[in-house]
């Protein structure tokens, strides 16, 4: 049973694959998007650049999504207004007092 606060849902993008120069590359123009929801969302990290090149904002969220959903290293995630980078592979929550699950840490550049 999911506790009540696991009720949001977020957007996973996919991209479709196009070939340039002989490799295989992204097709982000030709992504697939699937929603999926019993999500947890919460705020991760935050950070100021300021090296003196480029100032902007670089902050994330940590998501908890169902352990069958279809998310893997490479997909973008929606929530909101926001697209965040999936930053590495998906863990994976095993045995969690029956809350099994996939973490994802997203990130996104602000500047």
């Amino acid at each position: 049973m999911l506790l009540k606060m696991w009720q949001q849902s977020i957007i996973r993008i996919r991209p479709g694959t196009k070939t340039e120069r002989g490799s295989t590359v992204p097709d982000w123009e030709n992504a697939a998007e699937l929603e999926i929801s019993e999500c947890l969302v919460h705020p991760g990290n935050t950070m100021l650049s300021q090296d003196g090149r480029v100032m902007g904002i670089e902050d994330g969220l940590t998501v908890c999504a169902p352990l069958e959903s279809d998310i893997k290293a490479g997909d973008r995630i929606r929530y909101g207004d926001d697209v965040y980078t999936i930053m590495g592979d998906p863990l994976i929550w095993k045995n969690v007092k029956k809350l099994d699950h996939m973490q994802l840490n997203l990130q996104r550049w602000r500047g």
